[in-house]
């Protein structure tokens, strides 16, 4: 005995009907011949398909709104495949069918191998079948669907042709005729070699000799999207260079009228899968996302960083790049260098060079001291003197110990002052400039504001709902930037960080933000904000993705993804530069004709624009540079004063303690009393 689970039972109908935990057997008395024809019909013929197509270890979720299809066809499986029961019935079939197919969804996503199948002799509660599944996400490509009807060839055609479930999905269609005991299975195939989609006969059933398959046909549960046969396939992207560029307005078609990485990607990959493309622009991501959902195109040839926000709506392909969403900002000016004269050293080096002085010193006093011609020397001056370079000692000590105390002291003066002179010029040389954010914690950190495009307002709203403190800091202070060239010309002029895609801002940088040296004041954050992978969009569960998967990753594996990279980066490049020396060449001509016309003004111009080249490359030393030793002179200079001007208010008795201050009082006394 096989296994026989039934997870749901639900049955609503205006009699108050309810459904037994296992299916009973229906009266004699109702029908006994038409229950004995749907037992032998329906559920020998089921069983027939689903033995060539279903492992024994599979489950099987049967959805009916009869009794008795449920009846006939749950005494005929059970024996061989796990049965889960979902039963519809009454008057309120369809009102109640979005809770049935959501409790099928979760058997679904619980096992490892399912088939569905729905059976009716009603097509209403088929299509109403086909549009909740969609709407709830219940197959996906693995989940084979088996519909079992009984209608006239022609309806059960129009049946396929008329709902995405059946004619794109991984759908087969057994049309019964119980009273002769025959039926036919039907596929329908989106793309053939004749260039328009068709329903497909691959086999016949009778009680009589089986199942029996058409020779020239496919079998049941077969790809359909391996080939497309040559079909013209619709996909949009928003062309945004270098991906997508237009490069030929007047072509034809869509496949010469489009460049760029992705584009080169779609079309390996249309070569691979035997399509073509037409191409139906989007504005922004919105819209391609309700193309999408409305089954207006199949994919979206726009890479999209793949965040919670995106994945709500719509599917993606397999991972093409890491997501390249970061952000840029202008360059921090030199800041003023007023401590370059402190920075050729460490801090532990001048606690040691001040130690080291003031032991040297109290060593050279107590040694003045021994020596009767010293004592009329200052050891503090001539120690100091010593380590900024000046004048030593005219007489050396007569003690052995005191020349070789001298002699260390010039050894490690020498090396200190040669390492600091050397240091203290490339300081002064090379421009120190303040540290620039790189991550979003020093972005956050720094409390500036941050501009978004509004394509990039579903990255604003990741950012607010991030359990990163960082993000949500720099989304609490946001402004909105039309278009990219903007937000990049508002963060050239104001402190603010833009965000956007990395290749398309470096773009836009080197094409409106780069001066004909090649130097910007503009940079591009080394790292990557958003921590996922970026890829096409395509619809939920879409039946396709895995043979799109398996042609992308065969581009990827094959270098060709970096080869298109690689390509169009130079090439974007490439084109920049040529704009440029365009530019350059037509303001060398407006040059010349202005020269002709005025010299005067065209000499003025010149001096601006060679004053503002030299501002900007630094090659000389500015005052920001040096201004450290102007600040030592000045607070030097005041210091002076001041002890100068207290030593003057001191008094008499204070200045005849030193003869030349003394000396100088009196010629201060004099000046001044000649001058009233």
């Amino acid at each position: 005995m096989g296994r026989f689970v039934v997870m749901v039972g639900v049955m609503v109908a205006v009699c108050r009907q309810s459904l037994h935990a296992f299916p009973q057997p229906l009266s004699l008395s109702a029908d006994a011949r038409e229950m004995q024809e749907m037992k032998i019909s329906w559920g020998a013929a089921t069983k027939a398909v689903l033995d060539e197509s279903l492992a024994p270890h599979c489950s099987v979720i049967l959805l009916t709104d009869s009794p008795f299809i449920m009846y006939s066809l749950s005494q005929v499986l059970r024996n061989k495949w796990a049965i889960n029961l979902l039963q519809v019935a009454g008057n309120e079939t369809l009102a109640f069918l979005p809770r049935i197919v959501k409790v099928a969804r979760k058997i679904r996503r619980r096992a490892w191998c399912v088939a569905v199948l729905v059976a009716s002799a009603h097509p209403s509660f088929l299509l109403a079948f086909a549009r909740e599944s969609r709407a709830a996400r219940l197959l996906a490509w693995e989940t084979r669907l088996l519909a079992v009807t009984s209608l006239t060839s022609y309806k059960a055609h129009d049946l396929l042709r008329r709902h995405w479930t059946f004619s794109m999905m991984n759908t087969v269609l057994l049309n019964l005729e119980p009273i002769i005991e025959k039926g036919e299975v039907l596929v329908h195939f989106p793309y053939t070699s004749n260039g328009r989609a068709q329903v497909v006969g691959v086999a016949r059933w009778s009680s009589l000799s089986g199942l029996t398959h058409r020779g020239d046909t496919q079998r049941p549960f077969s790809e359909k999207f391996s080939n497309f046969h040559g079909a013209k396939i619709p996909v949009t992207a928003l062309i945004l260079p270098p991906f997508w560029k237009l490069v030929d307005p007047h072509a034809a078609d869509s496949w010469s009228r489009y460049s760029g990485r992705d584009c080169l990607i779609m079309k390996s990959v249309a070569r691979m899968l035997n399509f073509t493309f037409q191409m139906f622009k989007s504005s922004n991501i919105d819209e391609i996302m309700a193309s999408l959902e409305a089954d207006l195109v199949m994919i979206s040839g726009f890479r999209i960083m793949l965040i919670p926000q995106v994945l709500a709506r719509i599917d993606h392909s397999y991972f093409i790049d890491p997501a390249s969403f970061t952000f840029s900002m202008a360059k921090p000016t030199i800041q003023p260098q007023w401590q370059s004269l402190y920075y050729p050293l460490g801090p532990w080096v001048w606690l040691s060079v001040l130690i080291s002085t003031i032991v040297m010193s109290f060593l050279m006093y107590i040694i003045s001291h021994m020596d009767e011609d010293m004592k009329s020397r200052s050891v503090v001056l001539e120690t100091v003197g010593m380590l900024l370079g000046q004048d030593m000692w005219l007489q050396m000590p007569r003690w052995t110990a005191a020349r070789l105390l001298v002699l260390l002291w010039l050894v490690l003066v020498f090396v200190i002052s040669t390492g600091y002179k050397g240091t203290l010029i490339a300081f002064l040389s090379v421009p120190k400039y303040p540290t620039r954010p790189e991550t979003m914690e020093e972005l956050a950190k720094s409390n500036v504001r941050s501009l978004f495009t509004q394509n990039a307002t579903r990255f604003l709203t990741y950012f607010q709902q991030s359990n990163i403190p960082a993000y949500r800091s720099v989304s609490s202070r946001v402004d909105i930037a039309i278009t990219v060239k903007e937000g990049l010309q508002q963060i050239s002029e104001q402190r603010k960080a833009f965000f956007h895609e990395r290749y398309n801002t470096m773009l836009h940088i080197a094409e409106y933000f780069t001066n004909p040296d090649g130097s910007t004041r503009l940079y591009v954050a080394r790292q990557n904000v958003i921590p996922n992978y970026a890829g096409w969009m395509m619809p939920h569960d879409a039946p396709y993705k895995q043979d799109v998967d398996r042609s992308l990753l065969r581009v990827i594996e094959s270098g060709l993804k970096e080869k298109f990279t690689d390509d169009m980066m130079s090439q974007a490049w490439q084109e920049i530069r040529l704009k440029q020396k365009e530019y350059q060449e037509i303001r060398t001509q407006k040059t010349e004709q202005q020269e002709v016309k005025n010299k005067e003004e065209e000499e003025e111009e010149e001096d601006t624009s060679n004053t503002d080249q030299s501002d900007d490359r630094h090659k000389s030393l500015s005052l920001d540079h040096m201004q450290g030793a102007f600040w030592i002179l000045l607070v030097g200079s005041i210091l002076g004063v001041g002890a100068f001007l207290g030593e003057m208010i001191a008094g008499p008795r204070r200045l005849e303690l030193a003869t030349p201050w003394a000396a100088c009082r009196a010629d201060c006394l004099l000046f001044f009393s000649q001058g009233t």
